[in-house]
């Protein structure tokens, strides 16, 4: 890992991913392809007994050696929550804890001290590229106890990863909303805002997503799997009695299929369906919600 990114042979680099794999503030909030992707940007650093290492631009990983900390936390590690959230530098276990946690009474009975020891395979600082008037008076650092090999993670290149990621989707998403039926000659603009609204989301099999006679609350964009259309109707059931009774049963009417939409006209008109849409396997859809239309 000494070795910079661009000098490092492939093996090098596999065996990079395979350590950043064992890390478990990357596992539970990276997949293995964002950890390899990562890295080919990460690389080690050398820091001597009393240096001070500031981690305002990156994430990092204690190789070798001891170091203590400064201050009790750094800036967001991950983005995707809808409350700030803080990342505490510590041994074993570490802890990521909302900010309404954080300032309560209870919360300071668990927080670690300004003084806490970090060793091998500890982490601190943050994937989060910090503003530079907010890196200049709020400084998150630990001071090395030994000379200490360091891993880093350029909170840079995490941001490079992040908005390929976001381009990703968005392109997904364009391509999705036009394979659909309905949208085949819809201005290119215009389907691209849509995909700004949209959220990804899995139904299990079996699931209802709408009864007859009500009104759905998103627009749905198949994606993967398929949902089986029903309507309900009122017949007549023969008893053991030789007596009929009525009965409301439901009468397959077709399917709907990837890449095909539902729900239009219902969310734009606020009309109720006049079928049953259930699930036949899981679904994979792109869903816009009415409350971010209206």
């Amino acid at each position: 890992m000494t070795a910079r990114p661009v000098h490092r042979t492939p093996y090098e680099h596999k065996t990079v991913w395979k350590f950043l794999k064992t890390v478990p503030d990357l596992t539970s909030q990276l997949n293995d392809e964002h950890l390899k992707t990562l890295s080919k940007t990460v690389f080690s650093e050398t820091w001597l007994k009393g240096s001070t290492v500031v981690a305002n631009d990156g994430f990092y990983v204690i190789l070798k050696g001891l170091a203590r900390t400064q201050t009790k936390v750094s800036y967001n590690l991950m983005e995707g929550s809808d409350s700030q959230v803080s990342f505490i530098p510590q041994s074993s276990p570490s802890f990521i804890l909302g900010e309404k946690f954080k300032k309560s009474t209870l919360a300071e009975m668990y927080l670690p001290s300004y003084d806490s020891m970090l060793s091998k395979s500890s982490t601190f600082g943050t994937l989060e590229v910090i503003p530079e008037i907010e890196s200049e008076t709020q400084a998150f650092s630990v001071v090395t106890e030994d000379d200490c090999e360091i891993l880093k993670i350029p909170a840079k290149g995490y941001a490079k990863i992040k908005e390929e990621k976001i381009k990703l989707e968005n392109m997904q998403k364009l391509q999705l909303i036009r394979m659909c039926p309905y949208y085949e000659e819809w201005p290119t603009l215009s389907i691209f805002e849509l995909t700004a609204l949209l959220k990804w989301k899995k139904f299990p099999p079996g699931n209802v997503i709408v009864e007859s006679g009500n009104i759905i609350s998103f627009v749905g964009y198949i994606n993967s799997g398929c949902c089986n259309i029903y309507r309900s109707i009122i017949g007549f059931v023969k008893l053991q009695s030789n007596k009929v009774k009525k009965a409301r049963r439901l009468v397959y009417m077709g399917k709907l299929k990837e890449k095909e939409s539902f729900g239009e006209i219902s969310v734009l008109l606020q009309v109720p369906f006049t079928c049953t849409i259930i699930t036949k396997k899981e679904v994979e859809m792109a869903i816009i919600e009415d409350k971010d239309l209206f």
